[in-house]
């Protein structure tokens, strides 16, 4: 069974919120933060560095390399590929991968970020695959639901092994 508890903001602030009403409806609630062996931005530099994705994963365009230096220095590939060349050229000069567009399986797009967020999910042709147009927009949404909630568990437990696993603190 996949243990994943996925709110769909971008503000920690009101995922924050939406745990504390969980921990206040359901007692006990078991939640804890996912903590990976090794940091996002670390991994994602050595991907582009490297020119290879984790397996069952590919490489997007807009990818962004921030400094980790007091500059702040950033460079960005907008609508672009990142080259290994451009990659190996930047990582010597303190710069990490921050952001970084991803499909898996060509299933699902997202993009990682260094504090492990995973944006702009997107599914590919998996609800196509699945598509019933008999159904009504509530048995579409359910369907829908089921099928993106399974790719995504299965997607969330590959990119934690690509990360070196769950770190145990």
């Amino acid at each position: 069974m996949h243990r994943w508890l996925v709110i769909d903001t971008a503000s920690s602030s009101k995922a924050d919120k939406v745990i504390g009403l969980l921990a206040k409806t359901v007692d006990p609630m078991p939640v804890e933060n996912l903590y990976v062996a090794q940091s996002p931005a670390s991994a994602m530099t050595g991907w582009l560095a490297e020119d290879e994705a984790p397996s069952n994963f590919t490489i997007d365009q807009d990818t962004e390399l921030r400094s980790s230096g007091t500059s702040g220095a950033a460079v960005r590939y907008l609508k672009h590929s990142i080259d290994a060349e451009d990659a190996r050229r930047h990582v010597p000069s303190g710069k990490q991968c921050t952001r970084l567009p991803m499909t898996w399986a060509d299933r699902v797009s997202f993009v990682l970020t260094e504090a492990l967020d995973i944006r702009r999910v997107s599914p590919l042709d998996v609800l196509k695959e699945g598509a019933d147009y008999s159904q009504n927009d509530e048995e579409k949404f359910d369907s829908d639901m089921v099928l993106m909630t399974g790719e995504l568990a299965h997607m969330f437990d590959e990119l934690v092994s690509a990360l070196g696993g769950e770190k145990a603190l």
